[in-house]
């Protein structure tokens, strides 16, 4: 006899945390509370599990970096049917009892086909870069100690816009087409702040800190903006290697909205901390 499985409540959660203390969001598999690996997604499942609700599936829609942060991560929650939540208990049942570095921003039901990741139309990601050392803001920045150039950073910045092979700018599996369609790079300015926006269709691992990481060296006056466009035109493994080392570090990062087809276009580019 062929067992159904159970009937399932169906989620669709909005949250945002502070990456600074987490492995990324991806569960690291039945050893990570023992060896104390803290992740995103298995701190929901903690609290899920502790409450007597039968999760069957989480997942979310960016497998974001150790350190890297999020504003708006969508995930999507599938529960046994059974004595499953309303939207409204259910983000009281999470707000009760998750950790202070994460937020639940909205729960609301959707249908049992939506998938996060599979069904997103584009991510947008914000770097933010200070200008000077801030006492608060640390964990959220990087700070550059040397004095930019802007002009020279917005040209590389730019460069990344359009249908682009970012093989050495990302840390590629062996099977991995290097192709991702980059709709706008933007730039700003906020007191102390640089701000920079991507918006693509898909990112790979360690790839906005690779470009974000390339723009300061242009910046700075270590590369120009022309090899940028030249390693875009005709990515190499020495190119890889040499941009793999100039990085950004995880802590300015955020994942700042996944969005889906008839939701709105981004607004203004907004820091996430202000530094007067």
């Amino acid at each position: 006899m062929v067992l159904k499985p159970p009937p399932l409540a169906t989620y669709r959660l909005l949250l945002e945390f502070d990456g600074s203390r987490f492995q990324g969001w991806q569960k690291q598999g039945p050893k990570q509370s023992r060896e104390g690996i803290r992740t995103v997604a298995g701190s929901i499942e903690h609290v899920l599990h502790e409450a007597g609700l039968r999760l069957v599936y989480l997942g979310g829609a960016g497998r974001t970096d150790s350190g890297v942060h999020a504003l708006g991560q969508v995930a999507h929650l599938h529960l046994e049917a059974r004595e499953a939540p309303r939207p409204g208990e259910l983000r009281r049942i999470l707000d009760s009892a998750l950790p202070q570095d994460i937020a639940i921003r909205d729960v609301r039901s959707c249908p049992p086909r939506f998938h996060s990741r599979h069904d997103a139309q584009d991510r947008t990601y914000l770097y933010q870069i200070s200008r000077r050392r801030s006492a608060f803001g640390k964990p959220w920045i990087w700070w550059v100690k040397r004095n930019l150039d802007l002009n020279r950073l917005s040209q590389a910045w730019l460069a990344f816009e359009g249908d682009q092979d970012v093989s050495a700018f990302a840390d590629l599996d062996a099977e991995e087409d290097g192709r991702a369609r980059i709709f706008q790079c933007e730039m700003a300015e906020a007191g102390a702040l640089i701000l920079l926006r991507v918006r693509a269709t898909h990112f790979f691992r360690r790839q906005v800190r690779r470009m974000v990481g390339a723009s300061v060296a242009c910046a700075l006056g270590e590369e120009e903006p022309r090899r940028v466009r030249e390693d875009l035109g005709n990515p190499t493994e020495a190119a890889n290697l040499f941009w793999g080392a100039k990085a950004a570090p995880a802590s300015g990062l955020f994942l700042e909205a996944v969005r889906y087809p008839g939701d709105p276009e981004p607004g203004p580019v907004r820091p996430t901390l202000l530094i007067p």
